[in-house]
This record gives C-alpha cells, structure tokens and sequence, in this order.
C-alpha cells in the first residue's frame, strides 16, 4: 500500500471539513442575503407550524437563519459545525454535534424537529431511517417532524454540484422511512422552494413573501418539498 492510500484509510469517513466548506461556498452578502430570506419564511409561511409557547429543536442548524427567526418558547439548535456557537442567539440552547448523538445532550422531548437540507448529507439511506427514527424518540406525543428537502425528481443532475451530498432522495422516500419510523404524513408539498439561494431567481424580501403568496409559482420553480409528520400519540 502507499503512503497515500495509508493516510486515505486512516481517514474518518466524515472527511468533508464543514468549517471551511460552509465559509467558501458563500459570501459574506450571501450569506446577509439568507438571512433576510429566512426572516421572511418564517414570518409567513414556517411560524404556523410552530406553537409560539412550544420547544423547537432545529437539526443541522447551519447559519442558524431558521432558528433566529422563528418563535417559540424554547429553541435549540445542532450542528456539527463549531461556527454555530457564532451564528446563533444567545436565547437558544447550542449543541455541536451530530445529528445521531443529539439525544445525550438534552432531557426533555420537544414540540418541533425542523430538518432542512440535512438527509442528502447522510452517508446511506440506513442513516438517514436512523436520522429519521431519532427525531420519532426527541418528540413528544403528537409532535411534529418538519422536513425541508431538495428532491432529486426536480433538481436532477443539479442535485450534485454540493460535494457533500451523498443521498439521492425524493419526497415519497422521506414519506416511506417516516412510516417506518412511526411517523404519520400530515402535509407534503412535493415543490415548494427554489433548490439553493445561490440560484438567480428573484430574492429580495418582497419578491420572496410574494412567492409564499402565489403557489402557483411553486410548481414552476420549487424544488425542494415541504413535509409535514408526526408522531402517533
């Protein structure tokens, strides 16, 4: 073997740096830009979602856009990314680490899971049933899984320009592993937002809370899809 292929297998599997990844694939006015977008996504369309008197779990919170936005009693975020003590409020609990190591961190079930862009990351589709199955036990009775997920039917080779996305996945196989996990489908908009904010379409706040309010537009330029499950009392 080689010294190459010796350093190779003494790699983690995880071998993607998401510190530094994150901080090249946007720039600074990138990322100011998202952070408006977020506002607005919360405001009027995710908040309805989410009891204002309730606690709300965001997994793979990135730049924390979500969970500085939305409303609740009690927020916490994970990520695996150290930056995320920086990105996110002081009004909300910070767990860095993964997604399958979330549940030793905290002593209460929560009201919400909101998931965004984080099952194509996962390194099979056993993990993302196992991703899936850990969010069931973090609720409570009754609570809610909410998954925001580029879909591979509507992205198409577009999918692959992230190089740490690793699962194809479609809206129905998200339904089918819920189900597995115990989850019942409440909503599912198969398209919903555009793929990436990287994109060229329109995202000034306005033209973003009119498309919330035109979802006609949604089936010509979303391509991500917007489910809703819960878990059975």
């Amino acid at each position: 073997m080689t010294d190459i292929s010796n350093q190779f297998a003494s790699l983690n599997k995880n071998i993607i740096d998401v510190k530094s990844l994150y901080t090249e694939r946007f720039e600074e006015k990138q990322k100011f830009r998202k952070q408006k977008i977020w506002n607005i996504l919360c405001r009027y369309f995710f908040q309805k979602y989410v009891p204002h008197n309730g606690i709300i779990m965001d997994i793979a919170a990135g730049d924390c856009g979500f969970i500085n936005n939305i409303k609740a009693k009690e927020k916490i975020a994970v990520d695996i990314n150290p930056d995320i003590h920086k990105f996110c409020k002081d009004n909300t609990t910070v767990i860095c680490d993964s997604l399958f190591n979330m549940q030793s961190h905290i002593n209460k079930r929560v009201d919400i899971i909101f998931a965004s862009n984080i099952f194509e990351h996962l390194n099979s589709k056993e993990d993302v049933i196992l991703g899936i199955r850990i969010c069931w036990e973090c609720l409570k009775p009754g609570g809610r899984l909410l998954i925001l997920q580029p879909n591979i039917k509507y992205t198409g080779g577009a999918y692959w320009d992230f190089i740490d996305h690793k699962i194809p996945l479609t809206d129905k196989a998200l339904i089918e592993a819920g189900k597995l996990c115990g989850f019942t489908l409440i909503k599912n908009i198969t398209k919903f937002l555009p793929y990436t904010t990287k994109s060229k379409f329109p995202q000034h706040p306005l033209f973003v809370f009119l498309y919330l309010k035109i979802p006609i537009l949604w089936h010509f330029f979303g391509k991500q899809s917007f489910l809703i499950m819960e878990k059975s009392v």
